[in-house]
């Protein structure tokens, strides 16, 4: 064998014939074992069936053998695993009949009974990110012997068709009950609702080079109710291009179009579809729920098409409007993207001051927005009458007059030392030198979120905040690093049903439907324990406690920022209190032809 120099020049010597290869740890660890007799695996035994077992055949060894003085013992040579579950015998002198350690299903279909404890496994682990390889790795770790990969892939389809059609139920009634609680409530029409809808892919949309086309491969689209506090989810949509069946057969040479193929077919939109068409998905959801209710006003962020497919199947009646947050969103991008002059602060890092201005800006505006609204009651055109003041004063307040301007407009600013907006986001809290152009640039970035056009889209002050909720929530049953293109859908619809009954009623509702009912009661109180505290950590994130200790904590960080990136300002500067007018306002018309300075008169002798 010839072998060669780092630099690839060859070496002279040629390796003789190689040696066997090294054992490996897990070679020596294998080999320790089989010399080992008591080297046995740990295992998941029911207590009541082992009891039955032992009583049983000590009675049968004792009848059979009386004169046997030897031990039962288990036959771990001729033992049978189930899943997850064994079933096994006992042997001494003689050998006794196979006994199921393990709950199983009485249905009336041949062969082996299912065991439950496998099919509540599968239970866990859809709503969970943990797939099958991940738990058999764990089972491994713990020194149990795991179950095969076809057979809990098998289990886990079943599961997830069941967990489908449960959550298509409970939503279904959760539409039908909607409709009874504007009945109770005494709105003129019973079945109007407000919806929110987003979509959430699993790639971005964006080409990374892989595709031609649009770079995600599964879609989730959502819609829920927002007439209620509990914001549940009443439609869903999922979308999958992933087919692992094509996939082998088109490496075969096979002309295979999905979806819809001969066989299993798992994807749902074709692979030359574009899978970014939010209008088609919330038109399909829009159908959905047309079984008990009618959309008047649906909620979508900036970048969504999601009203064109409701308006589509719910008339020209149904009204756009805009989540708050988004589109505060927008208005900070332009605020940063806006040309200002170079001189509207001072430094040398200002693309950083310009950032943060800009989101202090944002938080200026909907604070001044949510508080408008509570102050008029929610009557649009009150708003609308004092709001351009408001704009104007936002302006007037960070170029450094804060004032009787902020006393008189302002809803969070009184324009005094012990009571204004504290500018935490801007550096040392300085003031912003503005030319009569920055403050029509500023005030027109700020009409995007205030402006008389948008404060139509936002009058109920309504988010897709639940949609985004449920993204976080989908991402523990269908993390983006893995696919499960089989069973996408089946844990997709396992994120809706914790998210609407959260996860003690959800998980007690989906054993109950599967016939794998929680039954101990130490279980079914640590469910309830978990679910008590699920629920006081969601209480006290929406308190006012929790949200000014989250205020102090961001707005320590800006401080510190500040600190090490920003000069102190000076605390004494010659008549700091006086009023200041504009130089770059002035109309400098006069023209001079001579020097500045004055000029000396000669001495007159």
């Amino acid at each position: 064998m010839k072998i060669d120099n780092v630099d690839g020049t060859p070496v002279g010597q040629i390796l003789l014939r190689p040696k066997p290869k090294n054992p490996d740890v897990v070679d020596k660890y294998l080999q320790a074992a089989n010399n080992c007799t008591d080297a046995c695996p740990n295992k998941v035994y029911t207590p009541q069936h082992v009891e039955t077992l032992f009583n049983t055949e000590i009675r049968n060894h004792i009848l059979y053998k009386s004169d046997c003085d030897g031990d039962l013992k288990f036959d771990v040579e001729n033992e049978k695993q189930w899943g997850c579950v064994w079933r096994e015998r006992l042997k001494c002198h003689f050998v006794s009949k196979y006994y199921r350690l393990y709950d199983i299903f009485e249905s009336n279909k041949r062969g082996p009974k299912a065991a439950k404890l496998n099919v509540q496994i599968q239970c866990g682990l859809i709503t969970s990110p943990i797939s099958n390889k991940n738990f058999r790795d764990i089972l491994m770790f713990s020194n149990m012997v795991p179950p095969s990969s076809s057979g809990m892939q098998k289990t886990a389809n079943k599961v997830a068709k069941q967990v489908e059609e449960l959550n298509k139920k409970s939503m279904r009634d959760i539409r039908k009950k909607l409709v009874e609680e504007n009945r109770i409530c005494g709105l003129s029409d019973e079945k109007l609702v407000r919806v929110e809808s987003d979509c959430r892919y699993n790639n971005s949309l964006i080409n990374s080079g892989t595709t031609p086309f649009q770079a995600g491969t599964q879609v989730v689209c959502t819609m829920s109710e927002n007439n209620t506090s509990a914001k549940q989810i009443v439609s869903l949509f999922t979308g999958n291009k992933l087919c692992c069946v094509a996939a082998r057969l088109k490496g075969k040479g096979l002309k295979i179009v999905c979806p819809n193929h001969e066989g299993v077919c798992t994807a749902y939109i074709a692979e030359d579809a574009s899978i970014g068409n939010e209008g088609a998905y919330s038109s399909w959801c829009a159908t959905e729920v047309s079984d008990y209710l009618k959309i008047s006003h649906i909620t979508t962020d900036g970048d969504s098409r999601a009203f064109q497919g409701v308006k589509q199947v719910h008339g020209t009646n149904v009204e756009a409007l805009r989540d708050v947050r988004h589109l505060s969103a927008s208005m900070k991008r332009a605020i940063t993207r806006c040309t200002f002059s170079p001189n509207l602060f001072s430094g040398t890092n200002k693309l950083n001051q310009k950032n943060r201005f800009a989101l202090d800006i944002k938080a200026r505006c909907v604070a001044e927005l949510n508080q408008s609204f509570n102050v008029h009651q929610g009557e649009l055109y009150k708003v609308k009458q004092y709001m351009p003041e408001v704009i104007k004063t936002i302006v007037m307040c960070y170029k450094g007059y804060c004032g009787s301007s902020c006393k008189v407009n302002s809803y969070v600013c009184s324009g005094l030392p012990s009571n204004h907006w504290i500018k935490n986001f801007i550096p040392n809290g300085s003031t912003c030198r503005m030319t009569c152009d920055d403050e029509v640039k500023l005030e027109n970035c700020i009409r995007i979120l205030p402006g008389p056009n948008s404060l139509n889209l936002v009058r109920f002050l309504t988010s897709t905040q639940k949609s985004e909720a449920f993204n976080r929530a989908l991402s523990r049953c269908n993390p983006k690093n893995v696919s499960f293109p089989r069973n996408f859908p089946g844990r997709a619809h396992a994120a809706v049903h914790m998210i609407n009954h959260r996860f003690a009623n959800s998980a007690l509702l989906l054993t109950e439907e599967l016939g794998v009912i929680i039954t101990a009661p130490k279980v079914l109180r640590k469910v309830k324990q978990r679910d008590r505290r699920q629920l006081y950590i969601y209480k006290h994130k929406r308190s006012h406690v929790a949200k000014l200790q989250r205020a102090k904590s961001r707005n320590r960080r800006y401080r510190l920022h500040a600190l090490i990136h920003y000069s102190q300002p000076a605390f004494y500067s010659k008549g700091m209190a006086d009023p200041h007018y504009d130089k770059n306002c002035v109309n400098r018309n006069f023209v001079t032809n001579d020097h500045a300075y004055p000029k000396r008169h000669p001495k007159i002798h």
